[in-house]
């Protein structure tokens, strides 16, 4: 069921730390004027230092300026996985799914048809699985900024509940590895459909996981 499917969730946290040297000198002179009275070698340690401090202050920025950009990203890409899910409508309480924008009512007509044109019966349940399959990669790809690789696929793949409860656990290896393909076929065939955008980098991940098990074009 799509209500407790797998989420991305990005957990971020950043440390700044400051670091600032300052010059040693007298309350009364000023850090250039403590450094005259000592030599040319003391005005270039002052000189290092403020330089030192000056690119500490400016690291400091650039990192504080990274934080606030990758925060921001994290924001924007929560803010589209629930426009997504508005514009989808899907269900997020675990009810059954069925095809509700043109998009979907596509993906679904070409499944059925597959699956009938082979001597299977279509069934609710199949609907709700492979709409489910196909949103939560959607939101994968969403919460992963739209940038994916065979890892980061993999990983979707292997910590979904809905591939570990699709697969029975007695499966041998090659049996598990095909089984998985089929589903994974399903659901980037769903996002030509539902996110076509993330579909190229999808699919060829899932080609490269598993080669000559699926048929994706």
């Amino acid at each position: 069921m799509f209500g407790v499917r797998h989420k991305n969730m990005f957990l971020t946290s950043v440390l700044l730390t400051g670091l600032f040297f300052a010059g040693c000198s007298s309350p009364e002179a000023t850090p250039q004027e403590s450094a005259d009275l000592q030599g040319p070698t003391a005005t270039a340690e002052v000189e290092h230092d403020n330089e030192v401090s000056e690119a500490t202050e400016d690291q400091g920025l650039s990192e504080n300026e990274s934080a606030n950009a990758e925060s921001g990203d994290i924001e924007a890409a929560f803010a589209e996985r629930d426009q997504f899910h508005k514009d989808q409508q899907l269900l997020m309480d675990g009810s059954p799914l069925s095809a509700v924008t043109p998009e979907q009512k596509q993906f679904v007509a070409e499944q059925r048809a597959h699956i009938e044109s082979q001597g299977g019966t279509w069934t609710p349940e199949y609907e709700t699985l492979i709409l489910a399959l196909t949103g939560d990669a959607c939101e994968s790809a969403i919460l992963s900024f739209h940038d994916v690789d065979t890892s980061a696929v993999q990983i979707h793949i292997a910590s979904s509940p809905l591939f570990r409860g699709m697969i029975p656990e007695d499966m041998n290896d090659a049996e598990r590895e095909q089984a998985e393909a089929n589903m994974a076929e399903i659901m980037v065939y769903g996002m030509q459909h539902m996110c076509p955008a993330d579909y190229p980098q999808w699919a060829q991940a899932v080609i490269e996981l598993y080669p000559g098990l699926i048929n994706v074009q």
